[in-house]
């Protein structure tokens, strides 16, 4: 029996060792060594371990794990002596400062914003590490790639450090192309023209210019596709794939988007399922702009449930939610529409939190919401503050969500941005027949000092003008949808055709006002100091007595309508203006000047861009004044092609100046198409025009002065072709004058052509 016990006893021990170690390494006593700042029963806590645990590695471990995530040591080791349990320790350093050095293009101030290691916290390698890829996240954002950050520790006393960043930043990533896949219905150039993205040219290589890349943009690039192809007819359309491929070589970036545009729709069937009671249907059928058979447009969709939700809330209805059930019909090519009115949520918003916005002012984006604290909670009003907020092109990321209040019917909208570069810098360059080299200047911000005030200063020089300009204008005045704005401005034309030079310096001020969807009223005052000089001996004695000062004062307005698909490469939609000037409240010219443009594209078939233009202006004098030759029309402006700058103006029979007129019309029919025998990646499209335009009825009735003045319409025709060359888009035009005055002045060939940079 004796014996029997004793080899249970040792089966056991060889087989179950654990049961006699853990009987036998219990911890009695737990110390701690190193610690200089952090207390003893703090970094016991930290460990998990406990007096009366038994020693086992598993525990073990888990406390090593748990000491290093608080981010409180640098090394950290656990031993076991006769029961007692040491844990030893070694204290991170403290932060003294954190400095960065060789930064320029992003500042201290930014920079601290991204970081998350301030003076007095502790240091740890995995929140240096982490610190370092914030830092190399906000160059890429600003389009620096190639950025290297090395972090550098300064050792001082009482274990304390100093953590300085050096950062190489490295050039600015620059995007040297924009390429589209799948693109059937708009060009290459068109689409570039929607994006935000722009890609650089030589000249930005030379300049150091030109816009850098953004992950984050082109994101948003996405967006505006999709957005342009579904105001197009192009429901299915979609991005298959983004891609921006670094060149090693160059350092810069060639991004490609791969889309799928479908077919094109139409709106089919529209009809409304009215879950409330005792509501007009007339009137909500009235306020609907989406009709049978027109092309698909989602921001008619858009626009028809934001005017029905308007009218059931003035009838009462604050919570009624408007949806839009659209049903597809490809082997028809339509989209059926079903509006949908029900009550939402009785939901009241307690509060508006806003979020990232680091730059912009609450209260500009406050200002393009369509909800306020206090008002009922209706998320067609929040869909349609985001597409506000994103039509500020101020960020590139907007959303907008709900989280529940203090109450159950209280909810808290919460709104999300991420800013994007609001200025800019372009230089541009150019040439054309009728002003010789052009060159410019423009120096623009949208966000001035984050409160959504727009300021340019623009100039530009051409061998026969200098034009000097810088406008102001804050697009919500005193908090309404009224926008004002300030120019101030000075040129000096030449106007050779007439044998003199001329020069305005003057300032006025504007106002502007929505009427409706892309129609906008647009009211100004100007002030104008005006000089006639460098009159030529040999010039007309009607041109000789213009030598000498005036002041002009100007009150006028203007009405615009633009529904063009694009303002780039336009082909489809309408662009109308008429504006009315009145001077003579002051100063010294009387006189009323009116003025009519409009053009209007047509997509005929794929790729051939139809559009007809119609130019008007009319000027005469009043309270006894006459209309100056510098006030009167000298040109028709650039529809009458095949004729030189003020080539068809009434002249000085003998010394043939261009006096002007007072009425002027004109008219061009032109299409362009894709040349066959060229790839659409070669960008070159060619185009074919008419033209008929007149300039007549002068006022100049000076003795010994006989002024050829003629209402004769002149026509014109020719071809052109178009090349979106490396420096930018050129025209060549090649015009034959049909019918003309024998006084008139022709131009066979012109030129123009430039481009940003």
């Amino acid at each position: 029996m004796k014996y029997t016990r004793t080899l249970v006893f040792l089966m056991i021990l060889i087989f179950y060792p654990a049961i006699v170690i853990a009987g036998n390494h219990s911890i009695k006593n737990i110390y701690v060594d190193g610690n200089n700042r952090i207390e003893d029963k703090t970094i016991i806590s930290y460990s998990g371990l406990e007096i009366g645990d038994n020693y086992e590695q598993t525990y073990i471990d888990s406390a090593l794990k748990s000491l290093y995530q608080t981010d409180l040591f640098s090394d950290v080791e656990i031993k076991y002596e006769d029961s007692d349990l040491i844990i030893s320790v070694k204290e991170n350093y403290i932060l003294n400062q954190v400095v960065f050095e060789g930064n320029r293009a992003l500042d201290d101030k930014n920079l601290s914003s991204v970081v998350d290691l301030n003076p007095r916290g502790t240091y740890s390698k995995k929140k240096v590490q982490e610190n370092i890829e914030k830092i190399i996240s906000a160059y890429r954002a600003a389009g620096r790639f190639s950025v290297i950050v090395e972090p550098k520790l300064i050792t001082l006393d009482y274990n304390r450090i100093d953590l300085v960043f050096e950062i190489d930043e490295g050039p600015v990533t620059k995007i040297t192309d924009i390429n589209f896949i799948g693109n059937k219905n708009y060009s290459d150039r068109a689409l570039r023209g929607e994006i935000e993205s722009r890609r650089s040219n030589w000249i930005d290589a030379i300049f150091g210019t030109g816009k850098s890349y953004d992950n984050d943009l082109m994101e948003y690039d996405k967006q505006l596709l999709k957005r342009f192809y579904k105001t197009k007819g192009y429901v299915n359309f979609s991005v298959k794939n983004a891609i921006a491929e670094l060149n090693q070589d160059t350092g810069n970036f060639i991004i490609t988007f791969s889309v799928d545009e479908g077919d094109r729709h139409s709106f089919g069937e529209i009809n409304i399922d009215n879950r409330l009671d005792e509501i007009p249907l007339d009137l909500i059928a009235g306020n609907i702009t989406t009709l049978r058979d027109q092309v698909y447009n989602e921001e008619e969709i858009e626009s028809s449930t934001s005017n029905i939700v308007d009218i059931l809330r003035e009838l009462g209805y604050p919570f009624v939610t408007v949806t839009v059930d659209e049903v597809i019909d490809d082997n028809n090519n339509t989209v059926s529409l079903i509006y949908n009115l029900q009550n939402g949520p009785r939901s009241y918003i307690e509060r508006i939190e806003i979020y990232g916005n680091q730059r912009t002012y609450d209260y500009v984006i406050r200002g393009e919401l369509k909800v306020a604290e206090g008002d009922p909670l209706n998320q067609t009003y929040i869909n349609q503050s985001i597409r506000n907020l994103q039509n500020l092109t101020f960020f590139s990321n907007v959303s907008i969500t709900t989280k529940q209040g203090s109450a159950p019917d209280k909810r808290i909208v919460v709104v999300d941005v991420i800013e994007q570069p609001t200025g800019s810098l372009l230089l541009g360059a150019g040439y054309s027949s009728t002003h010789g080299i052009v060159g410019s200047l423009s120096v623009t911000e949208r966000n001035l000092l984050g409160k959504g005030h727009y300021l340019s200063f623009s100039t530009n020089i051409s061998g026969d003008k200098n034009l000097i300009s810088i406008s102001y204008t804050e697009p919500t005045f005193r908090d309404s949808e009224v926008s004002f704005g300030f120019d101030i401005f000075g040129n000096e034309t030449n106007n050779s055709a007439s044998s003199f030079k001329d020069s305005k310096v003057g300032a006025g001020v504007r106002f502007g006002l929505p009427l409706r969807d892309n129609l906008r009223l647009h009211t100004r005052y100007n002030y104008t100091k005006r000089e006639v000089y460098d009159v030529k001996d040999t010039a007309s004695t009607a041109v000789k007595q213009l030598d000498g000062k005036r002041d002009i004062s100007e009150l006028g307005y203007s009405l615009n309508l633009n529904t063009l698909d694009s303002n780039i490469a336009p082909s489809d939609g309408l662009k109308l203006s008429f504006s009315q000037d009145l001077a003579g409240l002051g100063g010294d010219a009387s006189y009323l000047r009116s003025d009519l443009s409009s053009v209007y594209y047509q997509e005929i078939r794929d790729q051939i861009i139809g559009s007809v233009s119609f130019n008007a202006g009319h000027i005469f004098g009043w309270d006894g004044d006459d209309v100056l030759i510098s006030d009167s029309y000298r040109d028709p402006g650039t529809l009458l092609r095949g004729f030189a700058l003020a080539g068809i103006s009434p002249r000085d029979n003998s010394t043939d100046d261009a006096l002007g007129g007072n009425t002027y019309f004109g008219t061009s029919a032109e299409v362009t198409f894709p040349i066959p025998a060229f790839t659409e990646s070669a960008g070159l499209r060619g185009g074919l025009h008419l033209n008929a335009a007149t300039l007549y009825d002068s006022d100049v009735n000076v003795a010994g002065v006989t002024v050829n003045d003629s209402d004769m319409i002149r026509t014109s025709g020719g071809a052109s072709i178009f090349w979106e060359s490396p420096i930018g888009m050129l025209r060549f035009d090649f015009t034959e004058a049909f019918s003309k005055e024998s006084f008139d002045e022709t131009e066979f060939f012109q030129f123009s052509g430039g481009t940003n940079f």
